[in-house]
């Protein structure tokens, strides 16, 4: 799915979701990859796990208060020395799976 995509339905679900996780692989340019890490890490719902030489990193993202994953993965463009992510993981419950109509 486009990330394009991906972030118009997600902005359409309903607001019962309570869990909501992307993982995402990010390449950086390398000489930037701490600076890029501390800019990822500082932003709501993104936590950076692994960060090579080259510049490659594995990033999760979860909604945070008034913060949708989608748009916060977006905002990546935005991030001085991230050259492309990707989406490569996403999954969402909502406290509504599961349950049926009385």
């Amino acid at each position: 799915m486009r990330l394009s995509n991906f972030v118009e339905k997600e902005q359409t679900r309903p607001h019962e979701v309570v869990e909501n996780i992307c993982g995402v692989l990010v390449y950086v340019r390398p000489e930037l990859r701490d600076t890029v890490r501390d800019t990822l890490s500082a932003m709501p719902g993104v936590e950076v796990h692994q960060v090579t030489d080259q510049g490659k990193m594995v990033v999760t993202v979860e909604d945070a208060d008034g913060h949708w994953a989608g748009a916060t993965i977006t905002s990546f463009n935005d991030v001085e020395g991230v050259m492309s992510f990707a989406l490569v993981y996403h999954h969402f419950d909502s406290d509504l799976e599961g349950e049926t109509a009385s």
